[in-house]
């Protein structure tokens, strides 16, 4: 089956241009603590499957296939979706049985699935005072995009740069029989091809100094994205 490979990061949402905050605690949210104190925001609390929907809603985000997600893996050979990317500061959401946390999705057919984003990625804000956990839908999410967009970029690099580690990855995404060479190597090709994008765009467009927790430039993500790939001269890069 082939494997979309278009990407996706357009979510800077709701006009946002830079999501700046007062970190009141840098510490990550990790799923093991979280048991958060929803804040009263009116009509918004009174319907709680609103909020699960702004949590988990397709919104047509497109990033990497999912499989591949669940496959890689981190520098110390931990997975990459461990503790549902807390150390990102991203937030748990129980409700997700993929183990993406709030603001991440997965859309397609079984099999096929792609993982995505949704505003609540970056705007579902939770902060820590006097030991309690409290949870602001719609605020300025602490989370620090630039760090984990540079990750995974780093993760599939080394999928790509050594075959055993290629290899591991392939079983982990065909199947735990032996795959078929061709499909290996049909497999290869789509992450060359998903990672030649994904990389042009994060080694060119993220600033040399970190954006750091809180903060993001949403549209110049978008700006870069656009003229860089989608609209920038059919040229090889």
């Amino acid at each position: 089956m082939p494997v979309r490979t278009h990407l996706s990061i357009n979510i800077a949402l709701s006009g946002a241009v830079l999501c700046a905050a007062t970190v009141t605690s840098s510490v990550p949210i990790r799923a093991e603590d979280s048991n958060p104190i929803f804040t009263n925001q009116g009509p918004w609390t009174a319907h709680p499957e609103l909020r699960a929907q702004f949590y988990s809603q397709d919104q047509g985000s497109q990033i990497i296939p999912l499989s591949w997600l669940e496959a890689i893996k981190q520098s110390d050979g931990s997975p990459f979706l461990a503790d549902s990317l807390g150390r990102y500061g991203y937030l748990p959401n129980p409700a997700n049985s993929n183990g993406l946390p709030v603001g991440f999705t997965s859309a397609g057919p079984p099999g096929g699935q792609i993982a995505g984003f949704t505003c609540a990625a970056c705007h579902t804000r939770q902060i820590s005072v006097d030991g309690k956990e409290y949870r602001i839908d719609g605020g300025p999410a602490i989370v620090d995009f630039q760090s984990f967009v540079a990750d995974l970029d780093a993760a599939v690099g080394r999928v790509l740069g050594d075959d055993a580690t290629f290899q591991t990855f392939a079983r982990a995404v065909l199947g735990p029989a032996a795959p078929q060479p061709d499909d290996v190597a049909a497999l290869h090709e789509s992450v060359q091809v998903w990672y030649l994008r994904y990389h042009t765009l994060i080694t060119r467009a993220l600033p040399k100094a970190p954006w750091g927790p809180a903060r993001r430039d949403a549209v110049g993500t978008i700006f870069n994205r656009l003229t860089g790939l989608d609209i920038g001269p059919p040229r090889a890069i």
